[in-house]
């Protein structure tokens, strides 16, 4: 059914189980996963990136890095032999601007992502109403592919429990 498959992460634990369950399906259809992580800058083509901090890092250094990172946290939750199956991507940029690009470049056939980010998951306390993160959002409704979004068991189990 598919032959590529694009899962977005922030290199968080809440990813998990979008991971595991975009690893599912790229092994029922024989897809190749793309694992992308997409470092937000506002400064993409200037070959630098700017950290909140105003820290400033050569691009290809912290790509290096971050993608080092993304491979050793993901192989380590997958079988060996499935290793030839995954690849990795770092963007730096808006994220879902990047997702969106890389979808399109690798002509994904489905993007796979969490709800929100542990980051923007302040907001859905506060709320007391369950919603997508900002990612999330634009990518759902300008991709050109279908997009799944995980909510693990957790996240919903959280929710519900704040609900009114």
């Amino acid at each position: 059914m598919y032959r590529k498959i694009l899962f977005c992460t922030d290199l968080y634990p809440n990813c998990d189980y979008a991971f595991a369950s975009a690893l599912d399906m790229a092994e029922q259809s024989g897809a190749e996963l793309i694992v992308l992580h997409v470092l937000e800058s506002r400064h993409r083509y200037s070959g630098q990136l700017i950290t909140d901090d105003g820290e400033v890092w050569g691009s290809a250094e912290v790509f290096d890095k971050l993608k080092d990172k993304l491979q050793e946290y993901y192989l380590m939750r997958v079988e060996e032999e499935k290793h030839n199956r995954l690849r990795f991507k770092v963007r730096g940029g808006s994220p879902w601007l990047e997702i969106l690009r890389v979808a399109w470049q690798e002509k994904a056939d489905l993007i796979v992502m969490g709800p929100y980010t542990v980051r923007g998951s302040v907001l859905k306390f506060i709320s007391h109403e369950p919603q997508l993160g900002r990612t999330a959002q634009a990518v759902s409704l300008r991709a050109r592919c279908p997009v799944s979004i995980f909510t693990s068991p957790k996240q919903r189990q959280v929710l519900e429990a704040i609900e009114p």
